[in-house]
């Protein structure tokens, strides 16, 4: 499929981007300055990219876009980026279009001078007096700025942007003599502009009145309005000096580049069907939706072990899993229809077909997914295990935490990438201690070498495997890991509502020890800060809000929507009379009992007796009740930290710390947080 990478903020540029949107071939237009992009239609505003590349730049985007043709419609003066683009057509393979702007054949009028560049340009009035019409751009300008008299000779006229305006100030050119205006000119307006100078520069030396007026200009064509300045200097006795256009060699006209383009256009006319189909373990386990596929395409992509196991239906193949060079080879072949890309397992469980989803978007394909049978559901199944609850990773072209994941889960299932894996996972599984483990492996499933073998991490630290299975971890003894998470205090919608602030509310966070699948009880919720924090911590859990105030309730829906933690559910009403809550509690933190913590705490803990409680008080009264009521429950020496922080604010050219309340904060140990056995 083609795809065009355009260059050129020209005239040029602009209706070589309405040509090839007009054929609806895929593009990308790109401009040096944001200028450049103003100026372009906003139906092309979405294809345009605005900033300068270098050549590695060039070849990055050339490469990561996938481009098959790049036309360079840049300026013809701008020589340099020309031959940047030219290089990275080469370096990357792409197609490259010169772009040749039209040129005017008039005679220039009498006594017009010519120079090769700027700089005889510049040479050539250090030796004639008079003012300077400079009409070359602002690129241009500093080659010009050592000719005598520089500031007092120059009249610049320059697109109208603060940074060219800039420049030319702290360059020293007079406000006056600085005319900031967007083309294209026509030639009244140069014929006035060439008065307005020769005005201005009489009145400022009239004893020079008289001198050669010079507009300076380059031989930009007719895209360009060369032929108007010329008839501007002729109208108004002006004397024109042209540098003369890069001699360009190669390259092709407006009239041949349309042509080439709505060539390309009815070329790419058409989708191309392309199914991505995941294998399985075998061609023996093919679904039948992934067979009628492979027998309905007429080209076969994939990795060598692939190919050999699709064989069988004798299609042409390309063997291959770089999925830029697979995007780039279909695209140089559009002969081909309907294409299969095939990889092994399952195309949604580590797999490549993600990235070759990403290589196709925006293309012309229509994709087909194709699911396959994953080899870890195969090989759970024969060893008698369930798949939904294990947690799942991948050692094959990638690192990944092992002793980690075993630590808090307990079943574990990695895919093999080396013939080292399991020997290393056993080692490190035995250095951290989680030597008592139990590890099954399964390689090379459903072929005539397939190996199934179970044991402790010690059987295997001696012994390799085939990099093309898995091993199976139990950890009865798993753990999940504590989360906490705090948000400033100003991400909250608060109102009058009391709100437990950041620091407290991060302390809290750390004493509940929340673990990933965790259901906590918010007593007194407020404004939910405490709840939504929590929340955005254990996405897998459970937080119920449980607030008797309205405004507070409203408060708690409006900032769960805003942060985006829908997992919190608002529960109308005061502990411990709410009985609709369908999971007990594993965690609880009671920010507001309106003076009933005994009454809370013994509900908390008939629901659950591990349930992990933490309290705050903020007087002396309050901390007193919570003690008693610990003590006469039986529940323990509770932990208790008191926090005292404070906050700096602005006092003229000081800083005071403004000190808020005290708080006391109580934790009851709920020992695992573990939701009681039924």
């Amino acid at each position: 499929m083609n795809k065009i990478l355009l260059f050129g903020g020209t005239t040029e540029g602009r209706l070589a981007a309405e040509l090839i949107a007009t054929e609806k071939i895929p593009f990308t237009l790109c401009v040096a300055t944001d200028y450049g992009a103003e100026l372009m239609p906003e139906h092309l505003k979405p294809q345009t990219r605005v900033g300068r590349l270098d050549l590695p730049q060039m070849i990055n985007f050339i490469n990561n876009g996938h481009f098959t043709h790049v036309v360079d419609a840049t300026h013809p003066y701008a020589v340099l980026a020309s031959e940047n683009i030219k290089a990275a057509c080469a370096h990357t393979g792409a197609h490259y279009l010169r772009l040749l702007r039209d040129s005017d054949d008039e005679k220039l009028p009498a006594g017009a001078l010519s120079a090769t560049d700027t700089t005889e340009a510049a040479r050539i009035l250090t030796d004639i007096s008079g003012p300077v019409f400079l009409a070359t751009g602002i690129k241009e300008v500093p080659d010009f700025l050592g000719i005598p008299d520089a500031s007092e000779r120059l009249f610049v006229r320059v697109l109208p942007n603060a940074e060219a305006l800039i420049s030319l100030k702290t360059a020293g050119l007079p406000g006056a003599h600085i005319i900031c205006m967007q083309g294209p000119f026509d030639t009244d307006m140069n014929t006035a502009t060439l008065r307005h100078i020769r005005k201005v520069w009489s009145q400022a030396h009239p004893e020079q009145a008289e001198a050669d007026l010079i507009l300076v200009t380059k031989e930009s064509g007719n895209a360009g309005g060369f032929r108007e300045k010329c008839e501007a200097a002729e109208m108004t006795g002006a004397r024109l000096l042209v540098i003369g256009r890069p001699r360009e060699t190669e390259g092709i006209s407006p009239e041949e580049f349309e042509d080439y383009i709505r060539s390309l256009g009815s070329k790419t006319a058409g989708i191309r069907d392309i199914w991505v189909i995941g294998l399985g373990m075998s061609s023996v386990h093919l679904t039948r939706e992934a067979d009628a596929a492979l027998r309905a395409c007429d080209l076969i992509i994939g990795a060598g072990r692939m190919l050999d196991m699709t064989a069988e239906f004798g299609k042409e193949t390309f063997c291959s899993y770089d999925y830029p060079e697979i995007t780039r080879y279909l695209q140089g072949h559009p002969e081909y229809r309907r294409i299969a890309v095939v990889f092994s397992g399952d195309i949604g469980f580590y797999s490549g077909a993600a990235r070759m989803r990403q290589c196709l978007e925006g293309l012309p394909f229509e994709v087909h997914a194709v699911s396959g049978i994953p080899s870890p559901v195969h090989f759970l199944n024969t060893i008698g295990k369930t798949w939904a609850d294990v947690h799942l990773a991948s050692l094959h072209g990638r690192t990944s935490a092992v002793t980690a994941l075993v630590r808090v889960h307990e079943k574990t299932l990695f895919l093999l990438g080396k013939e080292t894996d399991v020997s290393d996972i056993c080692r490190r599984l035995i250095d951290s201690g989680l030597g008592n483990t139990a590890v099954t492996i399964g390689t090379d499933l459903m072929t005539d070498a397939e190996q199934i073998i179970s044991g402790s991490p010690a059987d295997f630290v001696q012994k390799c495997f085939s990099p093309l299975g898995m091993i199976y971890i139990e950890n009865p003894a798993a753990k999940q890991a504590p989360a906490a998470c705090a948000l400033d205090d100003h991400v909250f919608m608060r109102g009058s509502v009391p709100m437990t602030k950041a620091p407290v509310r991060a302390q809290v966070l750390s004493a509940l020890q929340l673990t990933s699948h965790a259901v906590l009880y918010d007593i007194g919720a407020g404004t939910g800060s405490v709840s939504i924090a929590a929340a955005r911590s254990i996405p897998e859990g459970t937080v119920y809000a449980i607030e008797k105030n309205p405004e507070a309730l409203a408060l708690i829906d409006c900032n769960c929507m805003r942060l985006q933690a829908d997992n919190v559910i608002t529960c109308p009403g005061s502990a411990p009379d709410i009985t609709d809550i369908p999971q007990p509690p594993t965690h609880a933190f009671i920010g507001g009992s309106s003076g009933n913590f005994k009454e809370i705490i013994l509900w908390l803990k008939k629901l659950n007796p591990n349930c992990r409680i933490v309290m705050t008080a903020v007087t002396l009264e309050t901390i007193s009740r919570v003690l008693d009521c610990c003590h006469e429950m039986a529940l323990g020496d509770p932990e208790i930290v008191h926090i005292q922080a404070s906050r700096a604010k602005k006092a003229g050219a000081s800083h005071l710390m403004q000190a808020e309340n005290p708080v006391w904060i109580i934790c009851v140990d709920g020992k695992t947080g573990d939701v009681p056995v039924s």
